[in-house]
Formats: C-alpha cells, structure tokens, sequence
C-alpha cells in the first residue's frame, strides 16, 4: 500500500475528518482551520462538539455533518446549538466501544448512504496528557479494518500515526519531512520487519515489546520509505502543522 502524508496534512485528499474528545494543541488547531472547507465529511465525537464550538468562538465557522457518542462531554447547550444548524446527532450509549470506534461504524454507514468516496479518515486529538486514552486510540486503529473501508490515521499535535497492515508499504516522504523523527511500533504482537529508507534500517529484525522496538527512527534522505511486515505494525512520524 502507498502513504502520502504531505498530500493529507496540506488538503490536497478527499478526507473524512474526525474531532475526538480532547483539546486541540495549536498544530492540530491550525490542520483543522486549514482542512476543514476541502473535507468531505466532518465528524464530532462527543466533546468534539464542545471543541469546534470553542474554535469557532461567536461565528457559525465549523458545523460538521455529524455528531455522535454517549454523551457524557458534549454539553446540552452546544448538542441543541448544532441541532439547530441541522446537525445529525445520534447517541450510542454502548460502553464496549471507545466513541472513536463507534464514530467509524457511523461514519462508514454514512459515507455509504451518501455516496461519498474520501481517501481517509483522520482523527483529531490530543497527543499528550492521559495514557488510557492514547492507547484507546491506538487499539481503535486496530480494529478499524474490521470497521470501515478506509485507512485511519490519527494527527496529533505534531504527530500523524496509523496503522500498518500485513505486507509492504511505501511511505513517500517529501522534502520539508526528511529531518522528522519516525517510529515503527509492534503493539499488538510481535511481528518480523524489514524497511529502506531509515537511518536505522531492519532487515527481517523481531519486534516486539520487551525486545527490540524502533522509536527515535529518521530519515536517510530517500524520497520514498518502504516497510514489509507479518504483523500490524504501528508507524508513526513526526509533522509540523504550524509550517504547513
């Protein structure tokens, strides 16, 4: 599969974007600004809700398409402010899922009944603060296969994460990116790997946690990273959306 993370970060994708419940940091703050007109389907996940109405301040700037959760963030005021704009917004109580993974099943449904065809799905949040919910996120992309038909990545603040299915990849890197720190990350189980493009290179190298895992990678300078592995693996690079 080929990634084209400069062409997603800089609108140039059809996406469907995401806002999770948390806080945007000033990189994420500035994606959203800057995607939002060229997405094709916006998302508020919860508190997300809360979250676009503070960004938006006193304009109607950001009315997404939808917004779902079990609503134990989202305030009543804001949930009748984009009802009133003609907002879908449907609760889903159930607590075996995180709102992010339920948000996908909707958002798959929908992109269905709508007809629309994106390229992704990012997810906005916050990459810093509680460690349950970073790694909530980091299992929903593991199921996310099993979800909706399209790739998932996650933009924090200064970083753009997804997951690596099973098999090789090509992961184009353009100039502004080559001094980014990367990581390639075995979180579900451990899995053998081989990659170009990297100062530290692995070559058929066991991953997993306890062992060798690759965190503080880098680029060579090659255009493109390649990565071939037989097992999910978590890839994750470094992004500055302020000077994008």
């Amino acid at each position: 599969m080929e990634w084209f993370p400069e062409r997603i970060i800089s609108g140039e994708e059809s996406i469907v974007l995401l806002i999770l419940n948390q806080p945007l940091q000033k990189g994420c703050k500035v994606f959203v600004k800057k995607i939002w007109k060229s997405a094709l389907f916006h998302v508020a996940v919860d508190g997300g809700a809360n979250v676009l109405k503070e960004l938006s301040g006193e304009e109607i700037t950001f009315i997404p398409d939808l917004i779902c959760g079990d609503f134990d963030s989202a305030t009543p005021e804001v949930l009748n402010f984009y009802r009133s704009q003609g907002v879908a917004v449907i609760e889903t109580p159930d607590q075996d899922e995180t709102d992010f993974t339920k948000a996908l099943r909707l958002t798959e449904k929908y992109l269905k009944d709508l007809k629309l065809k994106a390229s992704s799905v990012i997810a906005v949040a916050r990459n810093g603060d509680r460690l349950d919910h970073i790694l909530g996120n980091l299992n929903t992309l593991y199921s996310a296969a099993d979800i909706i038909s399209l790739p998932v990545l996650i933009l924090g603040h200064n970083s753009l994460t997804w997951l690596l299915s099973i098999g090789h990849h090509k992961i184009h890197v353009s100039e502004k990116m080559m001094d980014s720190h990367v990581g390639l990350i075995p979180l579900g189980s451990e899995c053998k790997a081989t990659t170009t493009g990297l100062k530290w290179n692995l070559n058929n190298d066991k991953m997993k946690f306890g062992g060798l895992i690759s965190t503080c990678n880098m680029f060579d300078g090659s255009k493109v990273v390649t990565v071939t592995t037989d097992s999910p693996l978590v890839w994750t690079m470094e992004v500055t959306m302020d000077k994008n």
